[in-house]
């Protein structure tokens, strides 16, 4: 599959994308603070999450091993931040076509990771829960900001638009090619 197949089976999945150089990703490790504050409940609770998905020095060696990225991301209309079901549905619905998005690269043989928002969604509840083992760990998605990424600076290297305004939720992905 070639970089422009990538880039318009991104964009028949809804995607904005762009390739970039996982050396070009900022990861900040005072970003992980965000995870150990638990405000979506999933860390010591789900596998693609702190501390089950690696320390912060793990993480970065994960990320930077990539070949490169591919930077995906969803705009979505919420009217404002008090339209918490829109935003739940969002982030659900981004996390989903990261998954199907990874799938089809998967079937084209290629080989990698993937990147979202939240933690990993495709159990409810994780194994973790349980202490199970993860039914899915080579189909996983961790999220970004446990990887330590400078969204807002990722943005901006990829010319994509981001901002903090209550009308729009302007959500990101990565796909990391090994």
């Amino acid at each position: 599959m070639q970089d422009t197949d990538i880039l318009k089976l991104a964009g028949e999945m809804g995607f904005c994308a762009t390739f970039v150089d996982t050396k070009d990703v900022v990861q900040d490790p005072s970003f992980r603070k965000f995870c150990e504050d638990n405000l979506c409940g999933k860390y010591n609770a789900n596998y693609s999450c702190p501390p089950d998905c690696g320390t912060v020095e793990e993480v970065q060696a994960r990320l930077k091993a990539g070949k490169r990225a591919l930077v995906l991301q969803t705009i979505w209309e919420i009217g404002s931040y008090e339209n918490k079901q829109g935003i739940i549905e969002s982030k659900k619905a981004h996390n989903a076509a990261i998954a199907r998005f990874t799938e089809k690269l998967r079937q084209a043989g290629i080989q990698g990771f993937c990147l979202g928002y939240g933690g990993c969604p495709l159990c409810d509840p994780c194994k973790r829960i349980t202490n199970e083992p993860c039914a899915h760990p080579e189909k996983k998605i961790s999220c970004m900001s446990a990887y330590c990424i400078d969204v807002g600076k990722l943005a901006e290297k990829c010319g994509l638009e981001f901002a903090w305004i209550p009308e729009k939720l302007f959500l990101f992905g990565m796909f990391i090619f090994m």
